[in-house]
């Protein structure tokens, strides 16, 4: 069934992708009006757009999206890195804004920086602190390229929005309903991932921060024209606005989703959080998938030792993790039964919640075979550790995401006891965004109540034991 589904892919591309190339650049040929410096009055608060759009307003005040400005998490990690830059006469000034609050970097709506804090938000205006906003995503007339920032230069120009807000909107609609509220523009861009380029795909100081865009263009997925919104902004059938104010509005085949889907998710109090959580859930499990590395014997026997091997194949469209990867774990869980006693265990958690990795059991006594993607940064020291180590003092870095499209074998090994009738084994792969530890040490206890596993790919198998006699 999937080399069925990628033929078709690949007919379709035959069929359509240079058409569908050519629109594009001849869109970006166009002489649209890009607007180089902006007040806040320039951009609508998203909460105008709910009367005519409310299932799209809907999915976006759930999304991390809405949520970019006001993660507390996030706002700590800001903070932490203006006192290094500080402390060391440089400034780091708006480089954390520039994609958290696109609207609050092009207005300067936030003078210092430095000195903001999180309960300081309250007195800035909707369109700054709702994070990346539907006026401003809808304002953009030409694709940004990947953000390349030189802390040894003005890192307020590193990156770079082409937007002409007002009252035209673009998107991906290619005969928009005339209203009297704003005008309409179809903008072949809207389905493209080169669309998503400026924010996920970061280079600081010539070092790779953030490849999701890079990482996704290396697969095949982009020659069968699978964007980053096929997955992140599932397809549906509907109206895109509200039918009551428009009885006329078309019945529409391919809407997106305006949730934006990935493996973060909110640690507050917000909008839509079960449906937040379920859409992650459900995204992540098809992310990869694990099989044995061989066949599994009809029985085993008592005494001997074991050799278990896992194969976790990346069936997504970029690395696992991707993006903060420093941050982020993804896991093997492993549970081995002789019965009803566990036997062997890896991918399990402390008392705090927290795994038994480089971090937490840098010595690996706790769990020497325990398989994880993610990286590790280290400073120009040898230093690591999500503790000490900022991206802007970062010279290199252990790498063991999982590459896309790509697999390894994780092998396992431990001894079957004796008067053993069967071995049981579980395996599973588990998602979270960030470790426990991480937030806890930014004083954020009750968010680090909220933090979420998810739960990929899993496998299980009972083998029947026999005794040599």
């Amino acid at each position: 069934m999937y080399q069925n589904s990628i033929l078709f892919y690949f007919c379709i591309l035959l069929v359509f992708g240079c058409e569908h190339s050519q629109d594009l650049v001849k869109f970006d040929s166009r002489d649209l009006l890009i607007k180089t410096s902006f007040t806040v009055a320039d951009f609508e608060p998203s909460s105008e757009c709910e009367s005519c759009h409310p299932t799209h307003y809907k999915e976006w005040s759930g999304s991390m999206h809405a949520y970019a400005f006001t993660d507390p998490v996030w706002f700590k990690q800001h903070s932490k890195e203006q006192e290094h830059f500080n402390s060391k006469d440089k400034e780091l000034g708006q480089f954390c804004i520039m994609c958290h609050s696109p609207v609050g970097f092009l207005t300067g709506a936030i003078e210092d920086p430095y000195t903001f804090d999180i309960s300081q938000k309250e007195s800035l205006a909707p369109q700054v602190k709702e994070g990346v906003s539907c006026s401003f995503c809808h304002a953009t007339t030409h694709l940004s390229p990947s953000t390349n920032v030189d802390f040894s230069n003005n890192i307020n120009e590193g990156i770079q929005f082409f937007l002409n807000p007002g009252d035209v909107k673009y998107g991906s609609i290619k005969d928009p309903l005339p209203n009297n509220f704003h005008e309409s523009e179809f903008h072949p861009g809207y389905d493209k991932s080169e669309y998503c380029r400026a924010c996920h795909n970061l280079t600081i100081s010539g070092r790779d921060a953030e490849m999701t865009f890079n990482e996704w263009s290396q697969t095949s997925f982009e020659a069968m024209g699978i964007e980053c919104q096929s997955c992140h902004m599932e397809s549906y059938s509907g109206y895109a606005v509200d039918t009551e104010l428009f009885p006329n509005a078309p019945y529409r085949k391919n809407l997106h989703r305006h949730n934006f889907i990935g493996i973060d998710h909110a640690l507050t109090p917000f909008p839509e959080e079960e449906t937040q959580l379920k859409s992650i859930n459900d995204l992540l499990e098809s992310a990869a998938e694990l099989n044995f590395s061989e066949i599994l014997p009809d029985y085993i026997l008592s005494g001997e030792i074991f050799n278990l091997g896992i194969i976790v194949t990346n069936t997504s469209g970029h690395n696992l993790p991707t993006g903060t990867t420093f941050s982020r774990q993804i896991w093997l869980e492993l549970n081995v039964l002789a019965d009803l006693d566990t036997i062997y265990r890896s991918g399990h958690l402390d008392s705090n919640g927290d795994l038994y990795d480089f971090y937490i059991d840098p010595q690996r006594l706790e769990d020497p075979d325990l398989t994880i993607f993610r990286t590790v940064l280290y400073d120009a020291n040898g230093d690591s550790g999500l503790r000490h180590v900022s991206v802007e003092r970062m010279v290199k870095k252990s790498d063991t995401t999982l590459p896309v499209q790509g697999s390894i074998i994780a092998n396992f090994k431990f001894t079957i006891p004796e008067n053993t009738e069967n071995l049981i084994i579980k395996v599973r792969l588990r998602f979270r965004s960030l470790p426990p530890f991480f937030v806890r040490e930014f004083g954020l206890a009750e968010e680090e109540k909220k933090l979420n596993i998810f739960n990929g790919d899993s496998l299980s198998a009972v083998i029947p034991v026999r005794t040599l006699n």
